[in-house]
């Protein structure tokens, strides 16, 4: 018997090895041919970089390698490898790339940035435990209440749709987390929240700064030429440490109703010394991710790509617009009972997270130990990234995918359970994906559903009277977004004053 178990152990250390020499020796997946020393890193391409990599599948294929300074990058541009990789083979593909930026700048406190492990672990169990698709349902009053301060700002002030849907999506959030009214404008809280934001659309770009592959350039002056990087970090940390810790002060604790924060300082009350401690800097985490985090400016891109997309397609709003006055009536305002008598609504809302994208090429994942896909070699250590825009723009999947359409998603007046959700990719795939995503999805429903009942949106004219051309440009970066642009946001009928205003009795 302990000859037995000699032999077998044995051969597997043998099998072991011989894996190892064959697995070294398997090709990398193909890309663009790498220069000395600094790889690709003139080949990454700096304008909506997801484009490119889409293009290049005609190439290379849909697994794209490349490597900078060293550093090996992956891009996956279809859903099969992002699945087979990000989802059955989670243990391996649920690590993050640790930048000096993300340092610098002050987010090392986010938990979807950390190391894969048990701190990351901790973490991510809070937030669902308050963000599950259960839990946000107790958030109904409050996200509407802050929909009812949009609705009425969008009335008084239509132009200004941008800034108040940044607003909007800022207040809602300090609301639930920490039970604090935000004043509809020049709110301190939501200003430090943008400024804040500023750092993650240029610094959670992979590439964006030479320090994340020149890790010493940290320790360059701020003063000296082409140290900008430090001048702009130094400001970005001040706000992103300012958007964790100053709500968090400044929490609520006598209100009407249980902010998310109290609930967390409610379980760690019983604790003393470095228990507490370490308990209180993971709900302060937290919380300042669930207020602040990526997931607050993902809904206003959403948001603001909606606006474009109903001015760009009257005959979407119309049929939407139909739907909401047929289950509606013109006496109240949606609430969330009538989800599920609005399918249309519903399909508008996952067009919305689709046609655009608000993480082109989602938060990169990063390999923990060497591995084996299809024939080739993916080293440890190599950062992987997402193209949620190339799969979501798949003209197998979504025939014309430039285009809006609600109704692909349909067949024969049913949901078409073939059509990929654009949800199940949009927030990320895995371990790793969005935690927030529930309260996206309500959030944009009541939004999108108040908006198209109360205002009609249109291109309009410009100053000389002539209509006004809108195309769907968007942004380069980390996170995505419609370029500023105009439109004219009307109300649909007289009675839009009394509905924002609580005038006529909700649910009459």
């Amino acid at each position: 018997m302990p000859y037995n178990i000699a032999s077998t152990i044995l051969w597997a250390v043998l099998v072991l090895l011989l894996w190892e020499k064959v697995a070294t020796q398997l090709p990398l997946p193909p890309g663009p041919k790498p220069l000395p020393l600094i790889g690709n890193v003139l080949d990454i391409p700096t304008r909506q970089p997801w484009k490119t990599y889409k293009d290049w599948t005609n190439v290379y294929g849909d697994i794209i390698y490349m490597q900078s300074f060293g550093q090996s990058i992956i891009i996956l541009n279809s859903l099969k490898p992002v699945n087979d990789l990000f989802e059955k083979r989670s243990s391996n593909y649920s690590d993050r790339l640790q930048t000096e930026m993300h340092t610098l700048i002050g987010w090392k406190w986010v938990f979807s940035l950390m190391e894969y492990g048990q701190w990351w672990r901790r973490h991510r169990r809070a937030f669902h435990q308050y963000f599950n698709q259960t839990a946000i349902r107790e958030y109904e009053p409050q996200i509407k209440e802050a929909s009812l301060g949009f609705l009425r700002n969008l009335y008084n002030e239509p132009r200004g749709f941008a800034h108040h849907s940044r607003y909007l999506i800022g207040s809602s959030v300090l609301l639930v987390v920490y039970g604090i009214r935000t004043a509809d404008k020049n709110d301190p809280y939501v200003e430090v929240s943008e400024r804040a934001m500023e750092g993650v659309i240029d610094g959670f770009t992979p590439g964006h700064f030479w320090v994340d592959f020149l890790p010493f350039l940290k320790y360059v002056p701020a003063w000296m030429p082409g140290a900008e990087f430090r001048r702009k970090s130094a400001k970005w940390r001040v706000d992103a440490l300012a958007l964790k810790d100053d709500p968090w002060n400044a929490t609520v604790t006598d209100g009407p109703f249980t902010p998310m924060a109290v609930k967390l300082m409610e379980r760690m009350s019983h604790l003393h010394g470095e228990a507490y401690a370490e308990e209180e800097e993971i709900a302060k985490n937290t919380a300042g991710v669930a207020y602040g985090g990526a997931t607050q400016i993902c809904r206003t891109s959403t948001l603001h790509s909606f606006i474009l997309a109903m001015a760009l397609h009257p005959g979407v709003q119309h049929r939407a617009q139909e739907e909401l006055m047929r289950v509606i009536g013109p006496n109240r305002l949606p609430e969330f009972s009538d989800r599920d008598e609005l399918p249309y609504i519903n399909l508008l809302c996952k067009e919305c997270v689709r046609w655009q994208p608000v993480t082109p090429l989602g938060l990169a994942h990063k390999s923990i130990k060497d591995d084996e896909y299809n024939g080739f070699r993916i080293p440890g250590g190599s950062v992987l990234m997402q193209n949620t825009w190339a799969i979501l723009h798949d003209p197998e999947m979504y025939p014309d995918p430039e285009a809006f359409k609600p109704e692909r998603y349909l067949k024969d007046g049913r949901v078409n359970p073939a059509i990929l959700d654009p949800t199940t990719v949009a927030f990320g795939t895995g371990r790793r994906i969005c935690p927030g995503r529930y309260f996206s999805d309500m959030s944009l429903f009541i939004n999108v559903a108040s908006v198209l009942h109360l205002f009609d949106i249109s291109p309009g004219v410009d100053e000389d009277g002539k209509p006004r051309k809108l195309e769907p440009n968007m942004t380069t970066g980390f996170l995505s977004h419609p370029s500023p642009f105009e439109c004219d946001i009307k109300p649909r009928s007289e009675a839009i004053a009394q509905l924002i205003s609580g005038d006529i009795h909700q649910g009459q």
